[in-house]
């Protein structure tokens, strides 16, 4: 079942206010009939909710067009043996940004990546600063046959993950396949200019 963006939720709630208003205006008619400030407060009340059931309508479908509904990517199966591996060293590591990404945990393994160093780099799409909590993310740049970078690889079953990550890695990132300590072939995001 497809869930609703904020702004189809929005509209919702204005639509049954507004059916509220009619509502109650259209009982103040009916029971006021013979007290004059009933008929007023009823007439007030259903012009209200009249107005605003119209208005709550045009908004409605400005917003519910331009706002999709919120679903997960649809369900693939994994095929045997097409599981993608990628080695993280910094925020895909992170219980909040897998559950963002990919709408739940992943499995992980440490593991390390020899003949690369650490270094940072600042962010500036606010997407990723949201999604990770952070600007300021590692990045990997070569480095010398003594230098080891400690991390995870994470077992991604399905397409739609891997792609998931190229799209929250920003372009200062490149993915490259490499050979992890382990001997497993993962992918890694590194420097671009490093790639």
């Amino acid at each position: 079942m497809k869930r609703l963006s904020p702004g189809q939720r929005w509209v919702l709630g204005l639509g049954a206010f507004a059916l509220v208003c009619l509502v109650v205006g259209i009982i103040g008619l009916v029971v006021g009939r013979t007290d004059d400030s009933g008929v007023i407060w009823g007439s007030v009340l259903g012009v209200v909710g009249l107005l605003h059931l119209g208005l709550t309508g045009l908004a409605g479908a400005l917003v519910w067009t331009a706002s999709p509904t919120i679903s997960r990517e649809p369900i693939e199966r994994p095929v045997a043996g097409t599981a993608h591996r990628v080695f993280s060293y910094g925020t895909l590591r992170q219980p909040l940004v897998q559950e963002s990404l990919f709408g739940e945990h992943v499995p992980t393994e440490p593991d390390g990546l020899p003949g690369w160093r650490l270094d940072w780099v600042r962010i500036t799409d606010p997407d990723v600063i949201r999604t990770s909590g952070s600007d300021r993310h590692p990045i990997l740049r070569r480095g010398s046959s003594s230098d080891v970078v400690e991390g995870s690889v994470l077992t991604l079953g399905y397409e739609w993950h891997l792609r998931a990550v190229d799209d929250y890695e920003v372009a200062d990132y490149q993915r490259i396949e490499v050979r992890l300590a382990s001997g497993t072939t993962a992918w890694v995001y590194v420097a671009a200019e490093d790639a």
